[in-house]
């Protein structure tokens, strides 16, 4: 923002200033998900670590 504001842009474009060069992007990751034969999402996972455990205070340990 500093810099926008030195270039005498006004404080209510600075969101627009900071999407523009997003948006390329952003239209990249929409097409790719739109694209069924890429999966970039990645799958559930699921925890297979040990089961929950007490609660020991400091003091205790």
């Amino acid at each position: 923002g500093l810099i926008y504001q030195a270039m005498g842009f006004p404080t209510e474009m600075f969101p627009v200033l900071f999407a523009i060069p997003r948006i390329s992007g952003w239209l990249a990751h929409w097409q790719e998900l739109l694209d069924r034969d890429v999966r970039i999402a990645r799958p559930r996972q699921i925890y297979d670590g040990p089961e929950a455990r007490d609660y020991v205070p400091m003091t205790q340990r």
